[in-house]
C-alpha cells in the first residue's frame, strides 16, 4: 500500500531534518523554511513552486508528525483500499498542493508546513464516497461516517480557535478532496471488497 510509503517519506524527511540539526520538538521558522516550507513571497514572487509540494512533507516538531501520521494511517488505508493506490496518491498530492496554494494567498507572510492539507483532502474524498455508498440503494454495506465527519468538523473548528494552525491549507485540501470524491464516484472507480 502506498499509504505506508507516504508515511515512510514523511518520517524519513523528519529524521533528515533532525540529523541536520533541526530541533525535533520546536523547530525554528528558519529551519522549516530552509527545508522547503510554504511561504507566499517565495512561491508567488520568486516562483519557488516546488514549496507547494515539499511543505506537505515537513512537520513542525515530533508531535505534529505523530498526529498527522496517525491520521494518515487511519484514513489513508481505508481510502486507498476503496480507490486504488494510483488514485490515492493523486488525491493526497493534489490536495496538499491545493491546500498549500490556498495558504499562500490567505497566510501570505507565514511559513507553513505539514501533511494536514493532504490529510484533509483524503478525509474529504473518503467522506463523500462513504456517504454516497451509504445512500446508494444497490449497496448492502453500511458505513458509519459519523467519526470522520466529527474529525473534519472538530479539527476545522479547532483550527479557527488556536493560533498558528493553518486552516487555509486544511480547508483548501478538504475542498479539493470533496471534488475528487465526486469525480471518483462519477467515473465509477471504486474497489469494494
Amino acid at each position: 500500500m502506498i499509504t505506508y510509503s507516504v508515511i515512510s517519506i514523511n518520517i524519513l524527511y523528519f529524521i533528515i531534518m533532525i540529523i541536520m540539526g533541526v530541533d525535533p520538538i520546536n523547530p525554528s521558522a528558519y529551519s522549516i523554511h530552509f527545508f522547503g516550507g510554504n511561504f507566499g513571497p517565495d512561491i508567488l514572487i520568486k516562483g519557488e513552486y516546488w514549496r507547494l509540494l515539499t511543505s506537505n512533507y515537513i512537520h513542525i516538531g515530533f508531535m505534529h508528525l505523530l498526529f498527522n501520521m496517525w491520521c494518515l494511517y487511519s484514513i489513508g488505508i481505508e481510502l486507498e483500499r476503496m480507490i486504488s493506490s494510483q488514485y490515492f496518491i493523486i488525491v493526497y498530492t493534489l490536495s496538499g498542493i491545493f491546500g498549500s496554494l490556498c495558504s499562500c494567498f490567505l497566510n501570505y507572510n507565514i511559513i507553513g508546513a505539514g501533511a494536514s492539507g493532504s490529510i484533509f483532502g483524503i478525509s474529504g474524498t473518503l467522506l463523500i464516497i462513504i456517504y454516497y455508498l451509504d445512500q446508494s440503494s444497490d449497496n448492502d454495506i453500511q458505513y458509519n461516517y459519523s467519526p470522520l465527519l466529527f474529525f473534519i468538523i472538530y479539527n476545522t473548528l479547532f483550527g479557527f480557535m488556536v493560533p498558528g494552525i493553518d486552516n487555509a491549507a486544511h480547508i483548501g485540501g478538504l475542498a479539493f478532496g470533496f471534488i475528487f470524491g465526486l469525480l471518483i464516484i462519477k467515473i465509477g472507480k471504486l474497489y469494494l471488497k
